[in-house]
């Protein structure tokens, strides 16, 4: 079999006929014919379309005075041309011969309806031959057209032919004009009249009208419910998509013609005055209906509408007559000017503009919009990421019948994401994480993970990465850089004084923050905590120079960059936020990774856009299970760092278990203080260590005092080997401390 038959198998089978049933009469001067309802050829890899008059003969048009059968073709791949009159690349599904004129298809339950006079109570009229026939094998009365203006007779500019010979002959009460779910999808391009494809299916439905009115038959308009347009927009998709007793329940909708919404039809009687009716549920009757009905997908972004340029303020449409009141916002009561920056050193080119929302003082805004009512207006900002095609500039909200529109402080992101190898990225990453978790893992599948999730789930928690190594040209700051190349303006890189400073506007609304040579000594308690609450919490304060601060979602991963590979920071133990990764030197220094890296990305995310992820989330606050990114780089620093009251406790205690020989030990406050001070020689409060015990090892003295044992180190008078033994018993509420907690068996 073939690959245009096999093309050609699934078509039957979502209209519902199996290849025996691929077979109709038709006739050529009278004499009946079997033919294929559809048929391949396989020269054009397309299949064909055999069209024939109401009465089932062959269709056929004129050429260099020859008759010839008229059919259509539907490719199995569309096919490129290029426009004459743009000179631009266009694709098309169908094609006919040239200069064949416009037919109307006539399905084969059409053409025995026909030959037998039988009346039609509603007959349906659909855009394409596939979705009619599909219509047919559901028993609808139904015939297809090439387009949705291919309803006329263009040389007398009257109906088509086919179709009066048929509404004459079967006499329907009424005649739909069926169009599929998308009809009132707009995409935007900015110099696009976005009203022109509406008023297309607009004037469809008139022009409609109007040929139909001497045949006087009662006309509707319908379209397949306009949530199917990304599922099902289409009759034959939806028939193929539902259960037999939704089937049944199409067929119902579509003969009711009861008006208003259904479950899987909108539809309209059309009636004398209708013009204003259909031109506002086009959203055609104004430009702000327009809006209202697109909003979503219009933004903040200027568009075109019947041949004029338009934009939102925040609180209404305004015609673009000033574009300069465009590059400011009044957020609340303050004003803001877009300003637009390129990094030097990373985007010579300028192909990836930062964008920054500044401060203004309103006198000096006057100065430059003398108007300003033109400028836009939000009532708060928002931090909303979103990676994809669904990124929201404008989000608006209604509660209690009180509007608010807010603008999104998160920028988009645009990358070719296409099929494609990325070698130097993948290189790259299995050097950055090449160090192993405890269990000997290479945390190159948690890196993936981690720039996966980051990206197509962006609202996640993830663990703070800290990239450690004592040694240069290990990649460190390559990698901080190459998420910026990724994130575009929603990552930043900063040094510890820019992120450590009292304002945060320019950092705290972005996804990735890196910090480069960070350092966090334990003098800088209040820093460390800023970390912890970043990595956390779920809001974040805007602290801008000279205005009022303001909270916002936050979103922060953040990736430390250090050359201090043990003390960069006080990490406890338990503490699961941080995952720290040993990075090595670099085998080789590529000057011109990032370039390569640059042209990569593309082809990488749609890598991991397909990719299953490798680690079970939700395992933790921070989605991994920390065992995951729990390494032997960690537990250095967590060992160097760790503080002195919990050190010194935890090797007094290990020493006596080791000393003693016993499975457990009670102590108080008062006896670990007593001894720890004596042995070393400084001062460790009873405070400190009740609350080491209760808070961190999560411990709780005896419900009421005990007796309890206490030991002592001796040493023999005689030949000074030293002795550990037990001194006697005690009353009161000690700790009660396990040696397996404390001491790992080999």
């Amino acid at each position: 079999m073939t690959r245009t038959e096999e093309y050609l198998n699934t078509r039957l089978a979502g209209i519902g006929l199996t290849p025996a049933e691929n077979k109709r009469i038709c006739y050529a001067e009278g004499q009946p014919k079997e033919l294929p309802i559809l048929g391949v050829n396989e020269q054009e890899q397309a299949i064909y379309i055999q069209y024939c008059a109401p009465d089932g003969e062959i269709a056929t048009y004129e050429r260099d005075g020859v008759t010839r059968p008229f059919s259509r073709l539907r490719y199995m791949k569309p096919k490129e041309y290029e426009d004459k009159a743009t000179g631009k690349k266009k694709t098309m599904r169908y094609s006919q011969p040239p200069k064949s004129g416009v037919f109307t298809y006539m399905t084969p339950g059409i053409v025995n309806r026909y030959r037998l006079s039988e009346k039609i109570k509603t007959l349906f009229i659909v855009e394409g031959e596939i979705k009619a026939l599909a219509g047919d094998v559901l028993g609808l009365p139904i015939i297809g057209i090439g387009g949705i203006q291919n309803i006329k007779d263009k040389e007398n500019n009257t109906i088509d032919e086919y179709i009066e010979l048929l509404v004459k002959r079967c006499r329907p009460d009424n005649v739909v004009l069926l169009f599929d779910a998308d009809l009132l999808d707009v995409t935007y391009a900015e110099d696009k009249d976005l009203s022109i494809r509406l008023q297309n299916f607009c004037s469809a439905v008139m022009n409609f009208m109007e040929y139909m009115k001497p045949l006087d038959v009662d006309l509707y308009f319908s379209h397949i419910a306009v949530k199917y347009s990304e599922t099902a927009k289409g009759l034959d998709d939806l028939i193929a998509s539902l259960k037999p007793k939704q089937k049944t329940k199409l067929v119902e909708e579509l003969n009711d013609l009861i008006t208003g919404r259904k479950d899987f039809i909108n539809c309209m009687a059309l009636t004398p005055g209708i013009k204003y009716k259909l031109e506002k549920y086009f959203h055609l009757d104004s430009v702000s209906s327009f809006y209202e009905a697109y909003k979503e997908t219009l933004q903040d972004k200027i568009f075109r509408w019947k041949g004029q340029a338009y934009y939102y303020d925040g609180s209404k449409v305004e015609r673009d007559v000033a574009s300069k009141a465009r590059t400011y916002m009044l957020v609340g009561n303050v004003y803001y000017r877009k300003c637009y920056t390129f990094n030097e050193k990373t985007d010579k080119d300028g192909k990836y503009p930062i964008l920054t929302l500044v401060p203004y003082n309103k006198e000096i805004v006057k100065q430059e919009v003398k108007d300003l009512s033109l400028i836009p207006k939000f009532q708060m900002f928002i931090n909303i990421p979103d990676n994809t095609e669904n990124y929201k500039r404008y989000k608006f909200y209604n509660y209690n019948n009180v509007d608010t529109t807010c603008y999104n402080r998160y920028n988009p992101v645009t990358h070719k994401i296409e099929p494609g190898t990325w070698p130097t990225i993948e290189k790259f990453l299995r050097h950055i994480f090449s160090d192993k978790n405890i269990d000997g893992e290479s945390l190159y599948e948690f890196g993936l993970d981690y720039i996966q999730h980051t990206f197509f789930r962006p609202m996640e928690k993830m663990p703070v990465i800290c990239l450690t190594s004592t040694e240069r040209n290990t990649g460190k700051s390559t990698f901080l850089y190459f998420m910026r190349e990724i994130f575009k303006e929603n990552a930043v890189v900063l040094d510890n004084e820019r992120f450590a400073g009292r304002f945060t506007d320019h950092f705290v609304d972005k996804l990735v923050v890196g910090i480069e040579e960070g350092f966090v000594g334990e003098e800088k308690k209040t820093l460390k905590e800023r970390i912890k609450n970043y990595a956390t919490n779920d809001t974040v304060w805007v602290e801008p120079k000279g205005e009022k601060p303001y909270l916002i979602d936050n979103y922060m991963h953040l990736i430390i960059c250090t050359n201090n590979e043990t003390n960069f920071m006080q990490i406890d133990e338990g503490e699961n936020r941080f995952a720290v990764i040993k990075v090595p030197t670099l085998a080789e220094d590529d000057p011109m990774i990032m370039q390569k890296m640059k042209k990569e990305i593309g082809h990488f995310l749609h890598y991991l856009k397909h990719r299953k992820y490798y680690y079970p989330f939700d395992q933790s606050r921070f989605g991994f299970d920390t065992l995951v990114y729990t390494t032997e780089a960690l537990k250095r620093v967590q060992n160097r760092t760790e503080n002195k009251v919990n050190k010194e406790i935890k090797q007094y205690v290990e020493e006596c278990f080791l000393n003693y020989g016993v499975m457990e030990l009670f102590f108080t406050p008062k006896d670990l203080a007593q001894e720890i001070n004596r042995e070393g020689g400084f001062s460790i409060s009873k405070t400190a260590i009740s609350d080491y015990l209760r808070y961190d090892l999560n411990m709780q003295p005896t419900d009421k005092p005990i007796r309890y044992d206490f030991y002592e180190t001796k040493s023999d008078p005689v030949t000074g080997t030293i002795i550990y033994l037990k001194a006697g018993s005690k009353i009161g509420r000690p700790y009660k401390f396990k040696r397996e907690e404390f001491i790992k068996e080999e």
